[in-house]
C-alpha cells in the first residue's frame, strides 16, 4: 500500500500505579533476583509471579499497552454501532464474529480500529513504546511482602492442593514513562487516547495480571504532545501545560462526535 506521510506525532505519557501491579516475567533468574530484593523467608521454594524486569527496571510491554487501548476503543465503537472487525486470531476457524462485530476488514477498506492499530497483514499507524519504571527495583518499588493467593476447595473449605501462589508485585505510587508515536494521526484517534487518560482518573485503566483481584489499576497522564512536519522533518507544534489540556479536550470532543455519528 502506497502512503504519503504528511505529519508525525509523538505522545509522551506516564502511568502511576494505584494498586499493586504485576506484569509477569517468565525466567527463573528474575524470580531469584526479586526474592533477593524482597529478602523475606517464604513458605515455598520460589515465588510464583514477579514483575517483568529489563535493565533493572520494571516494564510494561508496548504490546500490552497497544492491546488494551485497542480493546477499549473497539468496545466503545461497537456499542455505538460502528463497523469494527474481529482479528482472526481472536476467533476459531469458521467461527462467526460475535454480535456487533464483522469479519476481518479488507486491506483497502480498514475499519477505524484496523486503520490505526493494524492487522496481522497490515501495519497500523500507531507505535507503542515499552513503559519503564522511573525508579529501579533497587529503589524500593517492590511491595515489601509477597502477596499470597489461595483457592479453597468447595467441599472442605481447605486450601486446594497446588492452589497457593505467592506474588511479588510492584507497589503503589510507582511511576512508569513511555510514549506513543503515529503517522497522519487525526483528531478522532487522538481524542480516543485522551479519553482513556480521562477514564484512568476514575480507576478504569488496568494493566498486568490479577486485575480482578486488587491488582493493576493505574492513572495515566499525557505530559506532552508534539506534531512534526514530515518533509522536511521539523517540529510544527508542541502542546504542554494549559495548551495541552485545551488540545486534549478539543480532540476528545471530536472523538465523541465521531462516536455518535452514523457509521
Amino acid at each position: 500500500m502506497f502512503q504519503k506521510i504528511e505529519n508525525l506525532w509523538r505522545i509522551e505519557y506516564k502511568v502511576v500505579t494505584k494498586e499493586p501491579f504485576l506484569t509477569q516475567a517468565v525466567s527463573e533468574e528474575i524470580k531469584r533476583i526479586i526474592e533477593d530484593k524482597i529478602d523475606k523467608e517464604i513458605p515455598k521454594t520460589s515465588l510464583d509471579s514477579v514483575p517483568l524486569v529489563i535493565g533493572g527496571h520494571a516494564v510494561i510491554t508496548g504490546n500490552a499497552v497497544k492491546g488494551l487501548f485497542r480493546h477499549k476503543i473497539s468496545a466503545k465503537l461497537t456499542e455505538a454501532g460502528h463497523k469494527v472487525c474481529v482479528q482472526e486470531v481472536k476467533i476459531e476457524k469458521n467461527e462467526n464474529p460475535p454480535e456487533g462485530r464483522e469479519k476481518r476488514c479488507e486491506p483497502k477498506n480498514p475499519c477505524f480500529v484496523c486503520k490505526w492499530f493494524g492487522t496481522m497483514s497490515r501495519q497500523g499507524a500507531l507505535y507503542f513504546s515499552f513503559l519503564k519504571s522511573v525508579k529501579s527495583i533497587d529503589d524500593g518499588i517492590l511491595l515489601e511482602e509477597p502477596v499470597p493467593m489461595v483457592a479453597l476447595r468447595d467441599d472442605t473449605k481447605a486450601v486446594s492442593r497446588h492452589a497457593f501462589l505467592l506474588l511479588a508485585p510492584v507497589g503503589e505510587n510507582v511511576e512508569f514513562r513511555g510514549w506513543i508515536t503515529g503517522e497522519n494521526l487525526e483528531p478522532e484517534i487522538l481524542g480516543a487516547i485522551a479519553e482513556i487518560e480521562a477514564e484512568s482518573k476514575e480507576g478504569f485503566l488496568k494493566f498486568g495480571a490479577f486485575k480482578t483481584r486488587g491488582f493493576g489499576t493505574v492513572e495515566m497522564e499525557i505530559t506532552k504532545v508534539c506534531e512534526f512536519q514530515a518533509a522536511p522533518f521539523k517540529l510544527r507544534k508542541a502542546y504542554e501545560g494549559e495548551g495541552l489540556r485545551e488540545f486534549l479536550e478539543n480532540v476528545r470532543e471530536k472523538w465523541n462526535e465521531f462516536l455518535v455519528r452514523p457509521s
